[in-house]
């Protein structure tokens, strides 16, 4: 099985790589919004030439982590 390196982990074959467009669309934020948390360190992404890449596990991840508020149980 091949398995892509990552900086930290692995990563999966069968993890999605989006765009600039997408990875806005999927974060419901614009494309400028997303550059500048992508210039300021917030969001991962990796280079393929000049265009920056986006792995969909990684957006979720971040959601997660800026997670706010308590989750209240029945």
């Amino acid at each position: 099985m091949l398995q892509l390196i990552k900086t930290e982990n692995f990563i999966e074959e069968n993890d999605k790589w989006l765009n600039s467009f997408e990875a806005a669309e999927y974060l419901r934020i614009s494309v400028g919004a997303l550059r500048n948390m992508t210039c300021n360190g917030r969001l991962p992404f990796y280079k393929l030439g000049r265009r920056n890449r986006y792995l969909l596990s990684d957006l979720r991840n971040t959601l997660m982590s800026e997670r706010r508020g308590r989750i209240y149980g029945n």
